[in-house]
């Protein structure tokens, strides 16, 4: 009687989700505005990111699927078992990515397009090291939990793993809309199906946390250092 009184609860968060990470930056993307951010806004919006992502999968798990809490922590592949190898894949994975970064770098350049991103300046410019490992650990941890540990496998229609690897990447990517830039969209997707494909392989979320992590951090304190 009280899951059927809460089953609405997963789809109205589902719901804000997909305000929060697709309706709204399109909306605002449309409209001029200038940038201005604080320490203490981004941590708490890291908080937040963090809750929504997670509450998703739990409720939805608890409550629609009716699993108990075991079943729902080996479903998100959120297992304490194997970790080395995890972590290895983890470590396999940033450097897949950062190989991805430096050939869009090189391609920009090729290009001659000029690229600018003032989030990621204004971000690098405010944040504390402190605040940057925290947000890096806290948001990545949150997003892989949703689209890796959650959606990967939802989307893996008729256990194709190949196909939840590849829509989750392309829902992840659309989620970074934010930044304004394509770039910011389509590295995303390529993080996502490195991140999907070493969960797949290693069957631990540890490795694309850990993989997230180390790249959200890299990213971040290259670009703090750079702008002091």
């Amino acid at each position: 009687m009280v899951k059927k009184i809460l089953k609405p609860i997963p789809i109205l968060l589902l719901i804000l989700f997909i305000w929060l990470f697709y309706l709204l930056p399109a909306i605002s993307l449309a409209e001029e505005r200038g940038i201005e951010i604080r320490e203490s806004s981004m941590i708490l919006n890291s908080i937040l990111t963090f809750l929504i992502l997670t509450s998703i999968p739990l409720s939805w798990l608890y409550i629609i699927d009716e699993m108990n809490l075991g079943k729902i922590l080996d479903y998100l592949k959120l297992r304490n078992r194997e970790m080395g190898k995890a972590i290895a894949y983890g470590i396999v994975g940033f450097a897949f990515i950062i190989f991805f970064l430096v050939i869009f770098a090189i391609c920009i350049k090729l290009s001659g397009i000029e690229y600018k991103n003032p989030v990621a300046k204004e971000l690098a410019r405010t944040l504390s090291l402190p605040s940057i490992i925290f947000i890096a650990v806290i948001q990545s941890s949150g997003e892989e939990i949703f689209f890796r540990g959650f959606l990967m496998e939802k989307l893996s229609i008729g256990q194709n793993k190949h196909l939840g690897i590849l829509l989750s990447s392309i829902l992840f990517g659309f989620a970074h809309m934010s930044y304004g830039i394509v770039y910011q969209v389509i590295l995303p997707i390529l993080a996502g199906i490195v991140f999907g494909w070493i969960v797949y392989k290693s069957q631990n979320l540890t490795s694309s946390i850990v993989s997230h992590i180390s790249f959200n951090l890299f990213s971040m304190l290259t670009a703090h250092y750079l702008s002091g």
